[in-house]
């Protein structure tokens, strides 16, 4: 797969950038989350249905926990109702994670390659992080913490805000939405913070080469992000319609 990926590269390295391996790495970030964009809003729209209907779904559990046929009946009915089809979820997710490997695999093998990697004042072959003295490790570099600032928005922006309350919601329907949506943030807060940290560390022993590709690829979605459902949870109140 990653050869795959690998000849593509090269091919618009030596035909459309100019054979500037930096230019390369955003030409391909940029393309590779345009054609991943129908997916990706697919999957978000899949998944707010599914936090939508989650209550119901929660509730039909405890209604038929010892009934795991009637269970299922009152699901696939509950799915029917909303529109929802379970199946549809899985191809999206699955593609985009395929592709990612794929070209990470590749940009190893480019960035190992007898070519120039120069760009700007990085050499994509090495780590972008700087040794001081009197620490026992090194700092990550702007592209490092580029990649883990944009992570961490992308990921602040994707967990929704919870669902509005309207007048006629009963009490208990109240209850579930704040709950659920409580429950989710919560489930979602330690993803924020682990792979920006996961950059800022990891990031000071990686070629230089793959903080330039997330940077520039986190970037871009954000601005699909914001596209798709606005701010998020990163600015609640100023959310577009």
């Amino acid at each position: 797969m990653s050869d795959f990926f690998l000849n593509i590269i090269l091919f618009i390295y030596h035909n459309l950038t100019f054979q500037n391996l930096g230019v390369t790495i955003v030409f391909i970030a940029v393309l590779s989350r345009v054609i991943l964009y129908p997916f990706t809003k697919h999957q978000y729209e899949y998944g707010k249905k599914m936090r939508k209907i989650q209550p119901e779904v929660d509730a039909l559990k405890k209604k038929h926990k010892d009934n795991k046929q009637a269970l299922a009946s009152a699901q696939m009915e509950l799915f029917k109702k909303h529109n929802v089809n379970p199946a549809a979820g899985c191809l999206p997710s699955i593609l985009p994670l395929i592709i990612l490997f794929g070209l990470l695999g590749a940009m190893n093998k480019i960035l190992n390659m007898d070519i120039s990697k120069d760009f700007l004042i990085w050499n994509l072959a090495k780590p972008d992080a700087y040794k001081v003295n009197f620490l026992p490790i090194q700092i990550p570099g702007l592209l490092v913490f580029l990649a883990a600032a944009t992570q961490f928005i992308l990921s602040k922006m994707m967990i929704p805000i919870a669902p509005p309350v309207h007048k006629e919601d009963k009490p208990k329907e109240v209850k579930e939405k704040t709950s659920f949506a409580s429950e989710f943030a919560s489930a979602q807060s330690s993803m924020i913070w682990m792979f920006p940290l996961m950059f800022l560390f990891f990031g000071t022993v990686w070629p230089s080469g793959l903080a330039l590709y997330w940077a520039t690829s986190s970037a871009l979605a954000i601005v699909q992000q914001y596209r798709i459902d606005g701010w998020g949870s990163l600015f609640p109140k100023k959310n577009h319609s």
